[in-house]
C-alpha cells in the first residue's frame, strides 16, 4: 500500500480553517486599543553658560501611571553637544532633563526617544513599555 499526499483541493480547506480559528484567538488582542506616551520636549539656553537644557515632560495614558520614565539622545548636532547621553527621569511629576554644551558649528535637530513603563491604576494589571520620537532644532554658531 502506497501513501499518497492530499492533493491542494484537500489542503485548501483546512488552511483555511486554521487562518479562521488563529484570527478569531487573535481577535481580542487586536481589537483592544493601542496605548500611547505622550511626551514633549521644551528647550532653553542658559544666559551666560554656552548650555541649553532641555525637559522632556511625559504624561500617562487615560488611567495609568508612570512607573519609570527616561531620555535618550539618539542624535544630536555639531553645535550641540549633549552632556549625557540618556538621563532618568523622576516619577512626580514625571520629567527628564537633558543639559547641552553648545559650541560652534552646524546647527540642526536633537532628536531624544522618550521612553516609560506605565501601569494601570488597577491593581494587579500588566504594565506596558512605550516610547516617543521627540526633537528640537538648534540654531548653529560660528
Amino acid at each position: 500500500m502506497r501513501l499518497r499526499a492530499p492533493d491542494a483541493s484537500r489542503r485548501a480547506p483546512l488552511a483555511l480553517a486554521a487562518a479562521l480559528v488563529a484570527a478569531l484567538l487573535a481577535g481580542p488582542a487586536l481589537s483592544e486599543p493601542r496605548i500611547a506616551l505622550r511626551a514633549a520636549m521644551t528647550c532653553q539656553t542658559e544666559p551666560g553658560s554656552g548650555r541649553l537644557v532641555c525637559t522632556v515632560e511625559f504624561e500617562p495614558p487615560a488611567a495609568h501611571r508612570i512607573a519609570w520614565c527616561d531620555a535618550l539622545v539618539v542624535s544630536a548636532p555639531p553645535a550641540a553637544t549633549p552632556l549625557r547621553a540618556r538621563v532618568r527621569g523622576t516619577r512626580t511629576p514625571p520629567r527628564a532633563v537633558l543639559g547641552f554644551v553648545l559650541g560652534t558649528g552646524e546647527g540642526g535637530r536633537i532628536d531624544v526617544l522618550a521612553r516609560a513603563v506605565a501601569c494601570p491604576s488597577k491593581p494587579l494589571a500588566e504594565c506596558v513599555s512605550l516610547s516617543k520620537s521627540i526633537a528640537f532644532d538648534v540654531e548653529g554658531r560660528r
